[in-house]
């Protein structure tokens, strides 16, 4: 199990939960979160991301990140968690 606040990722279950309250998530949801909770507090890059998320061919597809991080965002919104853009760099999970 992966944790950081309020959120859990059980990764041999492929569910998240936030307060004890199952999250709903695509896997692509799911797969982006994790990179993020895996790597929390620091930033991963762009391509990376892109590369481990959605494959080698999507490297240069960052509008991707741009929606699903979005989504995100609102998923979290008011549990003390923030994924920050760090512009031309990548994004990093931090507790706020």
């Amino acid at each position: 199990t992966l944790t950081i606040g309020p959120l859990s990722l059980d990764p041999s279950r492929h569910e998240a939960t936030l307060g004890g309250q199952l999250l709903k998530l695509s896997p692509t949801e799911y797969a982006l979160l994790a990179q993020l909770v895996r790597h929390a507090g620091k930033v991963i890059t762009l391509k990376h991301l892109l590369r481990t998320v959605w494959g080698p061919q999507a490297e240069q597809q960052s509008q991707y990140l741009r929606v699903y991080a979005s989504g995100l965002r609102r998923k979290l919104e008011g549990a003390g968690l923030e994924i920050r853009n760090e512009p031309g760099i990548g994004y990093r999970l931090i507790q706020s």
